[in-house]
């Protein structure tokens, strides 16, 4: 068990760099595996659905939700205007976020300072980082090729980690 988690944990680290190194294909397919999780998840609903319903833990809605779940998955995967709308709708649903994150800190510092209570001076950071964070979302919204590349280094970063941590675990177990 200790060589297989090793290899595996030593191919996803490969694979995040590798997406490191690409994160615009990266991203690309992030509507592709959301079509697969959808498919996975559709096919393991109907699978369970007999012993569960058994349990009183589904009904008929839950098996037609598992179907309509293969069907939208199967459909997004064989649309690729679909996926590329997707991944266009992430990308500035992650900007439209970050701008309302910047304002919701930046009125929630205002708040703060507005009570006058005695050692709240981090208001001031908090309304230099919400400036900083709703200025960064309008530069992703004129420029969503930013989070692309953003969301795919992530991607690759955290998959590194999984996989160092998986290769770490084979000799921690």
């Amino acid at each position: 068990m200790r060589i297989i988690k090793v290899v595996l944990g030593a191919l996803l680290a490969v694979g995040g760099i590798y997406c490191m190194l690409t994160p615009i294909a990266t991203y690309s397919v992030l509507a592709w595996l959301i079509g697969l999780a959808m498919i996975v998840e559709g096919v393991g609903g109907i699978i369970t659905w007999s012993s569960r319903r058994e349990l009183g833990l589904a009904n008929g809605w839950t098996l037609a939700g598992s179907i309509v779940s293969i069907v939208l998955g199967v459909v997004l995967l064989g649309s690729y205007v679909l996926q590329f709308a997707l991944d266009a709708f992430i990308a500035y649903l992650i900007a439209i976020w970050l701008v309302v994150a910047g304002i919701t800190r930046i009125v929630a510092a205002i708040a703060v300072r507005s009570q006058g209570k005695e050692g709240t001076s981090g208001w001031i950071a908090q309304i230099v980082l919400g400036v900083l964070i709703a200025i960064l979302g309008v530069l992703c919204i004129f420029n969503p090729l930013s989070v692309v590349a953003g969301v795919g280094m992530m991607l690759g970063i955290s998959i590194v980690f999984v996989g160092i941590d998986l290769v770490v675990s084979a000799f921690v177990d």
